[in-house]
Parts: structure tokens; C-alpha cells; sequence
């Protein structure tokens, strides 16, 4: 997947890539698994529908619209607070109309409860001790094993008092209409898919939406440079192109599992590409190990700060060449869904031309399921053929 697509003469993100700057894509791999409950929870009961005072409530609620002030309590993953998680339900929301939104600090632990309305009575409770300064806040939890099979969410008013509560599986319409996967996202839209309508959210209130205070927390956390570094992009792929395949190209030993260099990749890749017929490719002379950490979640940030740091070694290191090549692979010969491929190409004056992201969300990724060094490489170069 290109982190930058020409649109209208500029670089800008796809709404897939600004989600992936939501969410972190190996989160299910790491925390649920690390999270499972001893035995599965007991099948909870279906709350009642909503009383006269409840729905009066919900009544108010929606009349509020756009204007209506929400905290959203750090929202539980696998039985853990997840704070990418939280942040992102507030950035969907704010994308679809809300204007107030706030992120709690302080989590609600429902405990061993597993009843919805004994979950609700103590987060009604926890509320009237808190410090919530908004009309409402909102509760949600994701539950499975491997993978999230369950979201529950109850929103309350400042009061304590019920206004909300739902339990969603894959079956459920929210869910269901997004496929039904397990993954992080999906079940992040399919919340606040579930929830928009109960705050007067819709497509009018999503096209008059503004960015606010979320979306400039997503933009900390993205990692992604500002405009005028990535505008350029298009224009220099493009110069990239006129060249064709006469022009020269230094590969770097590729950098796999996050901290190893693999001396023998750097041959191995430019052989491939010579091949493949898309430049005059030839093995960097030195070797290189960067150093940029894979440990924030945030994979669209990892891939970023590796780009930056090839940017500044090639300026600093400057070779005969057109372009300079960079990549970082990580691969579980068990699961070709818990894997990656970055890779960072940039002119002879150490200025980006290509900086790529694949994973197991991209077609590429998914058409050649890496599970080894050699899959990684492959895979390198059939993403760098899609733009010569």
C-alpha cells in the first residue's frame, strides 16, 4: 500500500492508511492472547428494552446532536485499557459530527461482572465519583479469544443515569455489514457505526465535521510528516518512471525481526530487481543496521520513523547512485498475518521517494502470505514494480 496517493495534483493519505494511523495492526496478536480469561465468561443476559425515564433520556440525547459533550472512559481490550483504542472511537466519532469529546483518564473495571445491568449499576456508581465534566460518558469493552467476538458499551449521563447499553456480536447489523472480522478496526467502527445514530449522527453531520481535538491527537500519534514533506512524492516517483530501468540503485542489507541484519539480502534483493528488469541494481558496499524501534503499536509511526532516519543516513552518506534502498521485514514462519514489509527508497540528494507499508491488510501482502525472509523480499519487489 502507497502511504502517499496522488489526488488532484497532491499527496494525501487513503482513508484506509488514516485508519491504520488509528490502530495498532498487530495489537490482536500481542494482547488478547496475553489477556484470556482462565474459561470462557458466561453468556450474559439481554438487557431490557429502555424505560419511559430511560428513553426520555435517549430522547434528550439525540436532540443534543453535534453539540453534545462526551468522555469516553479508556476503552477495554482483552480485558485490559487500551488507549489507542479509546482514542480512536473519539476520532470516529468526532469524523461523524460530535464536536465535545473527551478521553477519561481513569478507568472503570467492572470487575468479574458479566451481567450487563450489574455492569451498568457500577458504572453508574463509579460516574457519581468521578471527575466527568461532560453531559455523557461512554463505557466499552472488547472481549474474545484471539480475536474480539464481543463489544459491550453502556453510556451514561453525568448523573449516573442510563441512557444506553448494547451488546454486539459479528451477527449483529453494525457488525455483520463490516464483514464480521474479529480485527480492531472493524470492531471500532462497528461501535460507533452502532452508537452514531443514538447522538443525531449522520451523513450531514459527518460532511459539516471539522477536525477538532481528536484528529490532532491521531496526527501526534501518526508519525506522519507534514504536507509539504510528503507533497513532493508524486513529482519524484514520476521523475522516477522517466528514467526506466537504466536507472542505477544501491540496495541496503534489509533489516528483519526489528534488530538483525541480513548481510547475504542486500544481493539477493538487487538480483531480483535486475530480473525483474526495473533498475541497474547493485549490493550497497557497507553495511547498515538502523536503529528506528518497531515497539510503539502504531505501525504507521514505525514505518515513518524509519524513513526519517534513512533519509538523514543518506544525506549524511551520500553514494553514486540514483536511488538508495532501504527495507525492514518482520515474518512468523507459523502465521503470515502477524508480519510486515517496510521499505524506504530516496534519491541521491537523500530526499523520499517511496516510503511503503505492507501487511496483512494490503492485496499484495495478502497475494504472496510472507513467511520467510525470502517471501519478504518477493514481496519488496513486486511492491516496487507498481510503480515503475
Amino acid at each position: 500500500m502507497v502511504c502517499c496517493t496522488k489526488r488532484k495534483g497532491r499527496c494525501e493519505m487513503s482513508e484506509k492508511v488514516r485508519l491504520d494511523i488509528a490502530m495498532a495492526l498487530f495489537v490482536l496478536a500481542v494482547i488478547l492472547p496475553a489477556c484470556k480469561p482462565a474459561q470462557d465468561a458466561a453468556e450474559p443476559a439481554i438487557m431490557a428494552g429502555p424505560t419511559p425515564d430511560q428513553q426520555q433520556r435517549l430522547d434528550l440525547l439525540k436532540s443534543r446532536g453535534t453539540d453534545a459533550s462526551l468522555t469516553i472512559l479508556p476503552a477495554r481490550v482483552g480485558g485490559n485499557p487500551f488507549d489507542r483504542m479509546t482514542e480512536a472511537i473519539g476520532w470516529q466519532l468526532e469524523q461523524k459530527g460530535l464536536k465535545n469529546i473527551e478521553l477519561g483518564k481513569t478507568a472503570f473495571a467492572p470487575g468479574t461482572q458479566t451481567d450487563p445491568a450489574q455492569v451498568a449499576a457500577s458504572l453508574s456508581e463509579y460516574i457519581k465519583t468521578a471527575s466527568i465534566t461532560t453531559e455523557y460518558a461512554l463505557y466499552a469493552d472488547f472481549n474474545g479469544r484471539e480475536r474480539v467476538n464481543e463489544i459491550r458499551a453502556i453510556v451514561v449521563d453525568k448523573s449516573g443515569a442510563l441512557v444506553w447499553s448494547e451488546r454486539l456480536t459479528p451477527q449483529d447489523r453494525a457488525w455483520k455489514a463490516l464483514g464480521g472480522d474479529g480485527d480492531l478496526l472493524v470492531c471500532c467502527t462497528a461501535l460507533v457505526e452502532s452508537l452514531a445514530p443514538r447522538f443525531g449522527l449522520n451523513e450531514q453531520t459527518a460532511k459539516a465535521a471539522t477536525p477538532g481535538e481528536m484528529a490532532r491527537i491521531m496526527a501526534e500519534r501518526s508519525g506522519v510528516p507534514p504536507e509539504e514533506e510528503t507533497a513532493p512524492l508524486p513529482d519524484r516517483q514520476k521523475a522516477m518512471k522517466q528514467l526506466g530501468p537504466q536507472a542505477t540503485l544501491v540496495v541496503y542489507p534489509a533489516r528483519v525481526g526489528g534488530n538483525q541484519e541480513d548481510a547475504a539480502s542486500a544481493g539477493d534483493i538487487a538480483k531480483m530487481i535486475n530480473e525483474a528488469g526495473l533498475f541497474k541494481a547493485e549490493p550497497a558496499k557497507q553495511s547498515l543496521l538502523l536503529k528506528a524501534s518497531l515497539a510503539d503499536p502504531n505501525e504507521m509511526k514505525n514505518l515513518w520513523d524509519l524513513a526519517r532516519e534513512f533519509r538523514e543516513y543518506v544525506k549524511k552518506n551520500p553514494v553514486d547512485a540514483d536511488y538508495v534502498l532501504y527495507a525492514d521485514c518482520l515474518f512468523n514462519p507459523q502465521n503470515w498475518e502477524q508480519g510486515m514489509v517496510h521499505f524506504v527508497v530516496c534519491d541521491r540528494q537523500g530526499e523520499w521517494v517511496i516510503v511503503d507499508m505492507q501487511n496483512s491488510h494490503h492485496p499484495d501482502y495478502q497475494s504472496i502470505k510472507p513467511v520467510s525472509k525470502q517471501d519478504c523480499y518477493r514481496l519488496l519487489v513486486k511492491r516496487l514494480q507498481s510503480y515503475r
